[in-house]
């Protein structure tokens, strides 16, 4: 009945624009194949389609039905019923492979039914000359800012990039390796669970146990060496912070291993760890231990397949999504960092929101280097440095030359912009 009620409605409100708009086809009226093919035809050639009249003598026993039902209702409920007819074809067939033992058969067909399904989209389009709902936006965001963004755990790098977008983020943290990039994802992590929200991490190689330590270290700044080794002598320090850890923060930082998803973890299965727990924000640990779910050939090849589909999960979620990757050995003349660096694919760089590169000073190590190698919303350019101590947790920030030009917020900005509850620990005064 749906497939008639859309034909009757195109051919009385002479709107072609709801074929070619919502990339209707032939596969949505499998009832009227042949009336929907000569509708799309005179669209075609002449630029509108058909009124009732030729229709009706090309089609004498076509029903012609008075439709009231608004065009959104029309296609919702068309979509559904190409949804339900391909999903029972599609099992149709992979039944009957997998009884004749056919099963990579069966795999293919179930994910050529699945991927049809997913394109079975209407577009829809804003304009922007009339929609001024983003002034309300606007607004909201002067009164309510920390709705918006969420610190990524360093003052400065707040200042400079605008923090992390609490709905358009797809963040990279990069750096070769024994840098700290984990320890920055997870200082990020931790300060964003500290914070009151639900944190997902996707530790790729190190157990839910290392993990923990080492957020016991950022938050307790408890020495990651005796927590590891087990040295009876923080004891004591230590079982009174583990008794205060679940009172003392309101959010949770819930970590997924390979191990905890028998094994394979795609973008499939980070979509379904979000939807588990609810999270506010995802980050991975690293991408190349990703396995991808349309199992390209090449590492390229994988990598592009990765990042795009985390970041159709983003743009899906609406929610921020942050990233480790390792650095090629590429090296640019001036030693400067840029995307072109980051390892597997050039779509890594491409599709990310902001890129955060990591470097540590040859003279002494305790220098840690953070560059803002790209960022949509402005900042690229700067250099922060820390004096770091990873086994206590503490990062120390040391002002250069040409700091405060590189800042795009000032402090009372700063101050007036996150207003969520922050960490309970001192922030560490920059060395003078």
């Amino acid at each position: 009945m749906i497939q008639l009620q859309v034909l009757n409605y195109i051919l009385s409100s002479g709107d072609s624009s709801f074929i070619t708009v919502n990339n209707l086809s032939s596969k949505h009226f499998s009832e009227y194949q042949n009336e929907f093919l000569f509708i799309k035809s005179h669209i075609d050639r002449y630029g509108n389609a058909p009124d009732m009249a030729t229709f009706v003598a090309a089609f004498p026993d076509f029903e012609v039905l008075a439709v009231s039902e608004s065009p959104s209702y029309l296609l919702d409920e068309l979509f559904k019923d190409y949804r339900t007819r391909n999903m029972a074809e599609t099992f149709t067939k992979v039944r009957k492979l997998l009884l004749e033992g056919r099963t990579d058969e069966a795999a293919r067909v179930y994910s050529a039914g699945a991927d049809a399904l997913s394109q079975d989209v209407a577009i829809t389009a804003v304009d922007l000359f009339r929609d001024t709902t983003r002034y309300d936006d606007y607004v909201d965001r002067t009164q309510n800012l920390d709705k918006y963004y969420i610190s990524t755990g360093f003052r400065e790098l707040d200042k400079a990039i605008g923090g992390i977008d609490m709905q358009e983020e797809l963040g990279v943290i990069m750096a070769r390796t024994n840098l700290g990039k984990s320890w920055i994802s997870l200082k990020m992590a931790t300060s964003a669970a500290a914070s009151g929200l639900k944190v997902g991490l996707y530790s790729g190689e190190m157990t839910e146990r290392k993990v923990g330590y080492r957020m016991d270290t950022l938050l307790g700044h408890i020495q990651n060496g005796s927590l590891m080794h087990g040295n009876i002598g923080i004891q004591n320090e230590y079982l009174k912070y583990i008794k205060e850890l679940p009172t003392k923060y309101s959010g949770s930082l819930n970590v997924l291993t390979p191990a905890m998803a028998g094994g394979h973890v795609g973008v499939g299965t980070l979509k379904a760890f979000i939807e588990k727990y609810d999270l506010d924000i995802l980050f991975i640990d690293q991408l190349s231990l990703l396995d991808d779910d349309r199992k390209g050939k090449t590492l390229p090849d994988r990598m592009s397949d990765i990042i795009i589909d985390l970041k159709k999960l983003q743009v899906l979620k609406k929610m921020p999504i942050i990233a480790v990757s390792q650095q090629n050995r590429t090296k640019n003349e001036d030693n400067s960092i840029d995307t072109t660096q980051i390892a597997g694919s050039d779509d890594v760089g491409k599709y990310a929101t902001w890129v955060i590169g990591i470097s540590r000073d040859k003279k002494d190590e305790t220098i840690l280097n953070l560059e803002v190698v790209k960022a949509r919303d402005g900042g690229v350019g700067s250099k922060l440095t820390y004096c770091v101590d990873l086994g206590k947790g503490v990062f120390t920030y040391i002002p250069q030359e040409g700091d405060e030009a590189n800042p795009q917020m000032s402090d009372t900005e700063f101050m007036s912009r996150y207003n969520r509850k922050a960490p309970e620990e001192p922030y560490e005064e920059p060395f003078r």
